[in-house]
């Protein structure tokens, strides 16, 4: 039998916490897709500088994060943090807006592997079956991962994305290099190029690169020390991603020219960063990245899949869905329900996209991940301004007025962020008829959650603890 609620195992360093987030964020295909997109549609030469922009309001957004964590040690993360801040009601919507995202994600993301798995072995290996396939083989990896134990699914995580890394530091050398044929220059980080162009889609790019980092505080309670390995993981993720994402997209830039490479993204911006590898690597490296894209999209599966699969376990065991949910596996100490119900609801829709005959980057992927960048720009918002809202309650406290000041600053530029991607939602996801409808989700949700909060067993606990 299982035990019913108790706490999982403190396993988690945070080397596994760091590997779990920035696996989340999937650098590789964020620097090929979002990144080439940015130079596209965007502000062009000046994508890089974008990345340091959005990487700096994420860390104001991670300050008030990590102070505000010593008081949150729960695997809702986003919906405690509400909850905590600004009462049950904003809590309970913020958590059933939460299981929607991160569902999406898992759904666009087995997709995006399914692509890039049939592209890969279709070209080199001459094996060619349908992305369903693929979709189906990693969602079957992934359920079996996010069954055990999560100390499983980290160490795989570290080693996917140590070689996502390494990949682009190989094309970064090569381009920067003193015999490379490169022109480099450093106009990327310009003020008047940053803020050329279409900035706003830019940032939009930028700021959807980072989806998945806010996912430390869902292991506070897996955490070796608690909130300070979280706070460690969440603050090294987000000064990583920002300053590897623009040096990464820097090299790609210097490798076409500042004068060409908007004409190169045009001609194919999905295929832009190989190209740049096909031009100052040797072909064994064209192949290995095409190869990691693979692997950077199961690695974004598992890591999504576990996000989900806590989420759905932290409200089955607060009462705001069915109990079992909050049962954890007696020997692993997994929440092994809760992962077998997002397997489930996952591989139905996969499922549901394959029968309509959906293309898996341009419908799945697209439409999943549009749908999530806004959800989870809107939960950091609505989070920052929880956050504001306890530093003002606590501002008797040593540096509150810093504190709010920064949390301010960040709710801001997050709020921001959401209008623009509100603004630019077509640009984000292309033109998927009825798909285009999939935003009215994020409301829908949130006002389902309301209504379970208010009649939850839980919502007078809940309001005690907002």
């Amino acid at each position: 039998m299982s035990t019913f609620s108790t706490a999982p195992k403190r396993t988690l360093h945070t080397l596994d916490i760091f590997f779990l987030v920035v696996a989340a964020a999937a650098p590789l295909a964020a620097v090929a897709g979002n990144g080439a997109l940015g130079v596209l549609l965007g502000n062009g030469v000046g994508m890089p500088g974008s990345y340091l922009i959005a990487g700096l309001v994420l860390i104001l957004f991670a300050v008030g994060f990590v102070r505000m964590s010593p008081h949150i040690q729960h695997s809702g993360a986003f919906y405690a943090y509400v909850r905590h801040g600004l009462g049950p009601y904003a809590g309970g919507a913020a958590a059933f807006v939460a299981i929607v995202v991160y569902g999406m994600m898992v759904v666009g993301s087995a997709a995006g592997f399914g692509f890039f798995a049939n592209v890969f072995f279709a070209e080199n290996l001459h094996v060619d079956l349908s992305w369903v396939v693929w979709a189906a083989l990693a969602l079957a990896v992934v359920a079996l991962i996010g069954y055990r134990e999560i100390t499983l699914g980290a160490r795989l995580l570290a080693v996917f994305l140590t070689l996502e890394v390494l990949i682009l530091v190989v094309l970064t050398i090569s381009v920067f290099s003193p015999g490379s044929p490169a022109h480099v220059t450093y106009t990327s980080f310009s003020p008047s190029t940053i803020f050329s162009g279409s900035f706003g889609v830019g940032l939009m790019f930028a700021f959807v690169s980072f989806l998945g980092f806010e996912s430390a505080a869902i292991y506070s309670e897996e955490a070796r020390e608690g909130h300070k390995t979280v706070s460690r993981a969440l603050i090294a993720a987000v000064i990583f991603i920002a300053v590897f994402y623009a040096i990464a997209m820097w090299s790609v830039i210097v490798a076409f020219g500042d004068d060409k490479v908007v004409a190169a993204a045009g001609e194919n911006p999905g295929t832009l960063v190989f190209r740049a590898f096909g031009q100052y690597t040797y072909p064994v490296f064209t192949v290995a990245v095409e190869f990691l894209m693979v692997t950077s999209a199961l690695a974004a599966t598992i890591a999504l899949h576990n996000a989900a699969s806590r989420y759905l376990f932290s409200l089955g065991r607060e009462g705001m869905l069915p109990g079992m949910l909050g049962n954890l596996h007696p020997r692993l100490q997994s929440p092994h329900i809760a992962s077998v119900v997002v397997t489930v609801i996952t591989s139905l829709l996969v499922a549901l996209f394959a029968i309509g005959g959906a293309d898996p980057l341009m419908t799945v992927l697209s439409s999943t991940f549009g749908l999530a960048a806004l959800g989870i720009i809107l939960l950091q918002a609505a989070t920052s301004v929880s956050v504001c809202v306890f530093t003002w309650r606590t501002s008797k406290e040593p540096g509150s007025t810093l504190n709010l000041l920064i949390a301010i600053l960040a709710s801001a530029g997050l709020v921001a962020a959401a209008v623009l991607i509100i603004i630019n939602y077509s640009t984000l996801t292309g033109s998927l008829g009825f798909l285009d409808y999939a935003p009215w989700l994020i409301p829908i949700a949130a006002v389902i959650g309301m209504i379970v909060a208010r009649g939850s067993k839980q919502t007078g606990k809940m309001a005690a603890v907002g």
